[in-house]
């Protein structure tokens, strides 16, 4: 699906997905009466695993005594897992993070996906970070001035999740602001994180709470982060703005089921989310991976939140 008709499907399908009243199944009555597969369409060990598990084991608590198993089906910028959940029944025992890199290579790219944003209805967006480069602590460059100079002459290699996403989009916005950098996607987060630390790359892209055990012990080095301000986890760490690059998209993570699943099951689920995120143990979770405080958005205002985040990349890629 080409930018256009997925932002039209967007635009309309989703709002209309998220209202939509369709026949109440005797079935609600009863939800849940067994346990709910939480689909992360991303390998283990990364960011969106991190916060999928982390979601699934304080929705148990919620639910108190509805298992919530979590699944791992990573391929395709994240469509193979959407692919199984809008393949899945429409009555709230499958959902599935959906996060702004999926959102992103559907947005932008030129084939058709195999699935619209009308297939699903949003429960929430739980958790939110900026985007921030890394260099290993044992490479050549300590600094993003290192960097930006190195990339003049040098082939300067970046590892990011996958083409099309937005990490791809910020590299091509440097590119075009004078810093080009050499893509080397890797579909798994441990690979990515393995490439930097080996030096088979000179720069990582992630969010940047994902990594804190490797900037804490010393491995890691962020350079740059995306963000209006600095991160105060990060002082040290100069913005892009300040940098001369004035761009700041976040990354963000949300949880949706297959639409068409009844409204009440849906009210309920999104209650829940609501419930978890002000638990204890995720505002833990939010704190120790540097997470926005205001992270959390409902699911009647999701829709409006999508259209902001695409007009955000619409100016990036429109940005010179």
């Amino acid at each position: 699906m080409n930018r256009i008709s997925f932002a039209t499907s967007m635009l309309g399908a989703l709002g209309a997905a998220t209202v939509a009243a369709p026949r109440i199944a005797r079935a609600a009555d009863e939800f849940p009466s067994r346990p709910i597969t939480l689909i992360v369409p991303w390998g283990p060990g990364g960011g969106s695993d991190q916060v999928g598990r982390a979601v699934a084991k304080s929705l148990q608590d919620v639910l108190k005594g509805t298992s919530v198993p979590v699944i791992n089906v990573p391929g395709a910028d994240g469509n193979d897992g959407m692919v199984k959940l809008i393949n899945s029944d429409a009555d709230g025992y499958t959902m599935a993070v959906f996060i702004v890199d999926t959102f992103v290579g559907n947005m932008t790219s030129k084939s058709t996906a195999a699935w619209h944003m009308s297939d699903i209805t949003p429960l929430a967006v739980m958790n939110r970070q900026p985007y921030t480069y890394f260099v290993s602590s044992t490479g050549p460059y300590k600094s993003w001035a290192d960097v930006e100079k190195a990339a003049k002459t040098t082939q300067i290699k970046i590892a990011i999740d996958g083409f099309g996403s937005c990490e791809d989009l910020l590299t091509k916005f440097l590119a075009r602001k004078g810093v080009k950098l050499t893509v080397i996607p890797f579909a798994k987060p441990g690979e990515r994180y393995a490439a930097l630390l080996g030096n088979q790359v000179d720069l990582l892209t992630e969010p940047d709470g994902n990594l804190r055990r490797y900037i804490e012990g010393g491995q890691m080095r962020p350079v740059m982060v995306f963000d209006a301000k600095r991160v105060p986890q990060m002082p040290g760490v100069p913005t892009a703005t300040e940098l001369g690059f004035n761009v700041a998209p976040l990354f963000w993570r949300s949880f949706v089921v297959k639409a068409g699943t009844d409204p009440r099951i849906v009210a309920f689920l999104s209650d829940a989310m609501a419930r978890v995120y002000k638990s204890a143990d995720y505002q833990q979770f939010m704190d120790y991976t540097w997470s926005a405080k205001d992270s959390y958005v409902a699911a009647k205002d999701v829709p409006a939140f999508f259209r902001r985040s695409q007009q955000q990349i619409e100016a990036i890629e429109a940005a010179q």
